[in-house]
């Protein structure tokens, strides 16, 4: 019987340091996607998969609307990763609208995100 496929969300796919985050924030570009903002900046690690940071602020909402959003986001991300190029780091901001957004719009921003990141990107 064969190994199933990880999905998992280890720390070596995750954006962890405030130095980190600044280093994206400050010198990457900038990709809009319905509710989310993407920075993103090339990590000079070609072959290995994209690492991702979430921001979500206490302007979205209170804890459990922006911890609904993180999970969503982070559920996005773990599931789609394979479609990203490959050697990125980015940082996701919810903007606002994400506290009310439903399910499919999140799919559908990130689908935005991913085919804006394959066009500047190409593999």
């Amino acid at each position: 019987m064969a190994a199933p496929v990880s999905n998992a969300f280890p720390k070596s796919l995750r954006l962890r340091s405030r130095r980190e985050f600044l280093i994206v924030q400050d010198t990457g570009m900038k990709v809009s996607a319905d509710c989310v903002l993407a920075l993103i900046k090339p990590n000079g690690k070609a072959g290995e998969p994209s690492r991702i940071g979430l921001t979500v602020s206490s302007k979205v909402g209170n804890a459990v609307v922006r911890n609904r959003v993180r999970r969503r986001l982070r559920e996005l991300y773990r599931t789609r990763r394979d479609e990203l190029p490959k050697g990125l780091d980015m940082v996701l901001i919810a903007r606002n609208s994400a506290a009310t957004a439903e399910w499919p719009v999140f799919v559908r921003a990130f689908e935005r995100l991913i085919a804006e990141l394959k066009r500047r990107f190409p593999s």
